[in-house]
């Protein structure tokens, strides 16, 4: 009896440690933001990689996050829907934030206080993402 308690609690271990290691491999970098879509409902277009340096394909079933410019929310983000990553590859994700209302005012009060004072604006994507039934964290930021 002991010996299967030990045999099913080496395999509950190797399968948690498993898990907790592949979940650390998942890296998420922010590529790109542009703005998109019409005046009256404007979109962010958001490409972010998704790099799996493992040895198995992953499956990235949803992400979610917000984009903040200078410190400030302006957009959330959500994506369901599986995409594939091979092994030892990278995958872009392209997604569409689309802006609050508060979020709309601020970026266009940052976009004319840019040019009144021209420098690179901080834009900051932070978020979680479902990869393979783990929640893999990502925070990214991007000077444009």
């Amino acid at each position: 009896m002991r010996n299967i308690l030990y045999l099913v609690g080496g395999a509950a271990a190797l399968f948690l440690l498993s898990r907790f290691r592949f979940g650390q491999k998942a890296v998420f970098s922010l590529r790109s933001i542009r703005p998109g879509g019409r005046l009256l409902s404007p979109v962010l277009n958001i490409e972010l990689a998704a790099q799996n340096p493992t040895n198995s394909a992953i499956t990235i079933r949803s992400i979610t996050g917000d984009v903040s410019v200078k410190g400030s929310a302006v957009a959330s983000v959500s994506a369901f829907g599986d995409q594939k990553v091979p092994a030892n590859s990278e995958s872009i994700i392209r997604l569409q934030a689309r802006p609050s209302a508060i979020g709309i005012f601020q970026t266009v009060r940052d976009f004319f206080n840019k040019e009144k004072t021209p420098g690179p604006v901080n834009i900051n994507f932070t978020g979680t993402a479902n990869v393979d039934g783990l929640v893999v964290p990502s925070s990214d930021n991007r000077t444009i």
